[in-house]
Protein backbone atom coordinates (compact mmCIF):
# COMPACT_ATOMS: atom_id res chain seq x y z
CA UNK A 1 0.00 0.00 0.00
CA UNK A 2 2.24 2.23 1.08
CA UNK A 3 4.75 1.29 -2.31
CA UNK A 4 1.71 2.13 -4.42
CA UNK A 5 1.36 5.48 -2.80
CA UNK A 6 5.15 6.33 -3.36
CA UNK A 7 4.84 5.40 -7.14
CA UNK A 8 2.07 8.01 -7.63
CA UNK A 9 3.46 10.43 -6.04
CA UNK A 10 7.27 10.08 -8.25
CA UNK A 11 4.51 10.10 -11.06
CA UNK A 12 2.64 13.13 -10.27
CA UNK A 13 6.36 15.11 -9.24
CA UNK A 14 7.71 13.49 -12.22
CA UNK A 15 4.37 14.86 -14.57
CA UNK A 16 4.44 18.44 -12.86
CA UNK A 17 8.33 19.01 -13.60
CA UNK A 18 7.40 18.20 -17.01
CA UNK A 19 5.19 20.64 -17.27
CA UNK A 20 6.93 23.16 -16.07
CA UNK A 21 9.65 22.42 -18.02
CA UNK A 22 7.28 22.59 -21.27
CA UNK A 23 6.20 25.52 -19.70
CA UNK A 24 9.79 27.42 -20.02
CA UNK A 25 10.24 26.21 -23.24
CA UNK A 26 7.13 27.46 -24.45
CA UNK A 27 7.77 30.83 -22.99
CA UNK A 28 11.57 30.83 -24.04
CA UNK A 29 10.54 30.05 -27.81
CA UNK A 30 7.56 32.15 -28.22
CA UNK A 31 9.44 35.00 -26.80
CA UNK A 32 12.61 34.86 -28.84
CA UNK A 33 10.01 34.41 -31.85
CA UNK A 34 8.12 37.83 -31.00
CA UNK A 35 12.05 39.43 -30.06
CA UNK A 36 12.53 38.52 -33.90
CA UNK A 37 9.59 39.66 -35.25
CA UNK A 38 9.01 42.80 -33.53
CA UNK A 39 9.46 45.63 -35.78
CA UNK A 40 8.85 44.05 -38.96
CA UNK A 41 5.55 45.04 -40.04
CA UNK A 42 2.70 47.40 -40.05
CA UNK A 43 1.28 48.09 -36.50
CA UNK A 44 4.28 46.34 -34.93
CA UNK A 45 6.42 48.37 -32.23
CA UNK A 46 9.53 50.39 -33.08
CA UNK A 47 12.66 48.37 -31.26
CA UNK A 48 15.76 50.74 -30.76
CA UNK A 49 18.75 49.03 -31.26
CA UNK A 50 17.28 46.40 -34.04
CA UNK A 51 16.63 46.47 -37.72
CA UNK A 52 13.30 47.03 -37.90
CA UNK A 53 11.56 46.30 -41.36
CA UNK A 54 8.13 47.59 -42.93
CA UNK A 55 6.92 48.01 -46.66
CA UNK A 56 4.57 51.37 -45.77
CA UNK A 57 5.29 55.05 -44.73
CA UNK A 58 5.60 55.45 -41.12
CA UNK A 59 4.35 59.25 -39.89
CA UNK A 60 4.95 61.62 -37.19
CA UNK A 61 2.27 63.79 -37.23
CA UNK A 62 1.40 66.47 -34.68
CA UNK A 63 1.46 70.27 -33.54
CA UNK A 64 4.69 71.74 -31.42
CA UNK A 65 6.02 75.14 -31.24
CA UNK A 66 9.34 73.51 -31.50
CA UNK A 67 10.73 70.66 -33.51
CA UNK A 68 9.06 67.19 -33.64
CA UNK A 69 11.84 64.84 -33.96
CA UNK A 70 15.14 65.23 -32.12
CA UNK A 71 18.39 62.76 -32.80
CA UNK A 72 21.06 63.40 -31.08
CA UNK A 73 24.39 61.06 -31.27
CA UNK A 74 26.86 62.58 -28.45
CA UNK A 75 29.35 60.33 -29.49
CA UNK A 76 33.12 61.72 -29.93
CA UNK A 77 33.74 59.43 -33.02
CA UNK A 78 35.06 60.30 -36.33
CA UNK A 79 32.47 58.46 -38.06
CA UNK A 80 29.39 59.83 -35.40
CA UNK A 81 26.54 61.68 -37.18
CA UNK A 82 23.07 62.25 -35.95
CA UNK A 83 21.32 60.89 -39.20
CA UNK A 84 22.16 58.28 -42.09
CA UNK A 85 20.30 58.07 -45.01
CA UNK A 86 20.86 55.66 -48.04
CA UNK A 87 18.86 55.40 -50.96
CA UNK A 88 19.46 53.41 -54.24
CA UNK A 89 22.02 54.85 -56.70
CA UNK A 90 20.16 58.33 -58.46
CA UNK A 91 18.05 58.46 -56.00
CA UNK A 92 17.68 61.46 -53.72
CA UNK A 93 18.57 61.01 -49.95
CA UNK A 94 15.81 63.18 -48.56
CA UNK A 95 12.49 65.27 -50.21
CA UNK A 96 11.23 68.56 -48.73
CA UNK A 97 8.58 71.14 -49.36
CA UNK A 98 10.12 74.08 -48.67
CA UNK A 99 12.37 76.78 -49.86
CA UNK A 100 13.31 78.63 -47.11
CA UNK A 101 17.33 78.76 -46.15
CA UNK A 102 18.38 76.25 -43.66
CA UNK A 103 20.83 77.86 -41.34
CA UNK A 104 23.73 75.52 -40.63
CA UNK A 105 23.16 73.59 -43.41
CA UNK A 106 26.35 73.39 -45.73
CA UNK A 107 26.47 71.92 -49.12
CA UNK A 108 30.11 70.45 -50.72
CA UNK A 109 29.36 70.62 -54.17
CA UNK A 110 26.49 71.78 -56.65
CA UNK A 111 26.00 69.63 -59.67
CA UNK A 112 28.91 67.57 -58.27
CA UNK A 113 31.16 71.03 -58.73
CA UNK A 114 33.14 72.34 -55.71
CA UNK A 115 32.04 76.29 -54.71
CA UNK A 116 35.35 76.88 -55.73
CA UNK A 117 34.51 76.33 -59.77
CA UNK A 118 31.96 79.09 -59.85
CA UNK A 119 34.02 81.61 -58.51
CA UNK A 120 35.92 83.62 -61.21
CA UNK A 121 39.86 83.69 -61.82
CA UNK A 122 39.66 87.22 -62.36
CA UNK A 123 37.40 90.49 -63.14
CA UNK A 124 37.92 92.95 -65.14
CA UNK A 125 36.60 95.46 -66.70
CA UNK A 126 35.80 96.31 -71.07
CA UNK A 127 35.39 100.26 -71.83
CA UNK A 128 34.18 101.34 -74.91
CA UNK A 129 33.81 105.07 -76.37
CA UNK A 130 30.69 105.98 -77.65
CA UNK A 131 30.36 109.27 -79.50
CA UNK A 132 27.32 110.83 -80.69
CA UNK A 133 27.46 113.74 -83.15
CA UNK A 134 24.63 116.13 -83.66
CA UNK A 135 22.52 114.60 -86.56
CA UNK A 136 22.27 111.11 -84.14
CA UNK A 137 19.57 110.51 -82.50
CA UNK A 138 19.77 106.72 -80.90
CA UNK A 139 23.04 104.51 -80.96
CA UNK A 140 23.21 100.91 -79.74
CA UNK A 141 26.69 99.45 -78.11
CA UNK A 142 27.97 95.70 -77.64
CA UNK A 143 30.81 95.78 -75.08
CA UNK A 144 32.50 92.50 -75.53
CA UNK A 145 34.55 90.26 -72.80
CA UNK A 146 37.59 88.39 -74.15
CA UNK A 147 36.76 85.29 -75.71
CA UNK A 148 35.16 82.75 -73.10
CA UNK A 149 34.25 85.18 -70.54
CA UNK A 150 31.05 86.13 -69.44
CA UNK A 151 30.08 89.65 -68.77
CA UNK A 152 28.25 89.88 -65.14
CA UNK A 153 27.25 93.17 -64.97
CA UNK A 154 27.97 96.57 -66.94
CA UNK A 155 26.60 100.41 -67.31
CA UNK A 156 27.74 103.73 -68.83
CA UNK A 157 29.24 107.00 -67.42
CA UNK A 158 29.41 110.75 -68.79
CA UNK A 159 26.49 110.84 -70.46
CA UNK A 160 25.45 114.16 -71.34
CA UNK A 161 22.20 116.11 -69.92
CA UNK A 162 19.79 115.33 -72.96
CA UNK A 163 21.43 111.67 -73.55
CA UNK A 164 19.04 108.68 -72.43
CA UNK A 165 20.21 105.21 -71.67
CA UNK A 166 17.11 103.11 -73.12
CA UNK A 167 18.66 99.44 -72.36
CA UNK A 168 21.72 98.44 -70.06
CA UNK A 169 21.95 94.54 -69.80
CA UNK A 170 23.42 91.40 -71.03
CA UNK A 171 22.35 89.98 -74.41
CA UNK A 172 23.61 87.21 -76.51
CA UNK A 173 24.93 88.70 -79.50
CA UNK A 174 26.79 87.25 -82.62
CA UNK A 175 26.34 83.82 -80.71
CA UNK A 176 27.94 85.17 -77.08
CA UNK A 177 27.19 87.15 -74.35
CA UNK A 178 27.74 90.99 -74.39
CA UNK A 179 27.42 93.56 -72.08
CA UNK A 180 24.74 95.82 -74.52
CA UNK A 181 23.88 99.37 -74.21
CA UNK A 182 21.29 101.61 -76.03
CA UNK A 183 20.88 105.47 -75.95
CA UNK A 184 18.82 108.25 -77.33
CA UNK A 185 19.20 111.86 -77.82
CA UNK A 186 17.95 115.18 -79.56
CA UNK A 187 19.27 116.32 -82.96
CA UNK A 188 21.68 119.43 -82.15
CA UNK A 189 24.11 118.67 -79.50
CA UNK A 190 26.93 116.25 -79.48
CA UNK A 191 27.56 113.98 -76.73
CA UNK A 192 30.48 111.31 -75.77
CA UNK A 193 29.91 108.92 -73.42
CA UNK A 194 31.69 105.48 -72.21
CA UNK A 195 29.53 101.99 -72.09
CA UNK A 196 31.24 99.32 -70.00
CA UNK A 197 30.96 95.82 -69.22
CA UNK A 198 32.09 93.80 -66.21
CA UNK A 199 33.59 90.51 -67.06
CA UNK A 200 34.45 87.68 -65.50
CA UNK A 201 36.83 85.39 -66.20
CA UNK A 202 35.97 82.09 -65.09
CA UNK A 203 38.77 79.32 -66.36
CA UNK A 204 37.98 76.08 -68.31
CA UNK A 205 34.67 76.39 -66.81
CA UNK A 206 33.50 78.26 -69.76
CA UNK A 207 36.46 77.67 -72.00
Amino acid sequence: MLRSVSQKILWVGRATIFLVGLAVMLAMVLGLASAALAGTGVGDVFNLGKKNTVGQLSQLVGRSDSAMLKVENNSAGGDATALNLQVEPDHAPMKVNSSTRVSNLNSDQLDGKDASTFMPASIYTVDETVEMGSNVTATVRAVFCDEGDVPISGGFSGLGSQTQIKQSSRVFYVGRPTWWVTANKPVGPEDTWTAQAVCADFGEMHK
